[in-house]
């Protein structure tokens, strides 16, 4: 599925003063060293995510930052209008408690978005899985509180967003979180 002149259009109009770059599949295979296994962060709804890194080497006025990047699967549940969707409305809203959309990718049939790397991975990971540390209920509060102003500021914006995929593995920690 190729996009469109029209859909590309539709994109470059709806991004107007996003700041978001525009990655070719070559600078991502370079930033996450061929979606390296190690590199391997985790499986959602659109696909699979891989760490990587960038720099202004890679695309001037771009910090050096580790990210993360969300690569379209086909076969998966979500589809090239999905994409478009997180594209336009990440690309356009900035909070302090929503994870910052760098970029996106479109190229052939290739799909893929560049995030902000959340070192200290998902809430989920925190209660159910991977990091052992139990969290204190005053993290658990601040975490929770964090979580409903990211929602209240998407429901409450010029053009409102009803976030339908709420969960724990959705939540993203903060590095700065104790």
């Amino acid at each position: 599925m190729s996009m469109s002149a029209a859909s590309e259009q539709e994109l470059s109009v709806s991004l107007v003063g996003s700041n978001l770059h525009v990655f070719t599949v070559a600078e991502l295979k370079a930033a996450t060293q061929g979606f390296l296994d190690d590199n391997f962060l985790g499986e959602g709804g659109f696909g699979p995510v891989y760490k990587g890194a960038v720099d202004d080497k890679v695309k001037p006025g771009l910090k050096a930052q580790p990210i993360a990047v969300k690569l379209w699967d086909p076969q998966g549940a979500q589809g090239h209008k999905e994409w478009l969707s997180e594209v336009i409305f990440l690309g356009q809203l900035r909070h302090t408690n929503l994870v910052k959309l760098i970029g996106y990718c479109c190229e052939h049939e290739n799909r893929l978005l560049v995030y902000e790397y959340m070192a200290k991975g998902s809430l989920e990971n925190h209660l159910f899985k991977k990091f052992p540390p139990v969290l204190s209920w005053s993290t658990r509060l601040n975490i929770a509180v964090g979580a409903a102003k990211g929602l209240a500021f998407l429901h409450d914006a010029e053009k409102p967003v009803i976030y339908r995929d709420f969960k724990a593995s959705n939540i993203l920690l903060d590095p700065v979180m104790n």
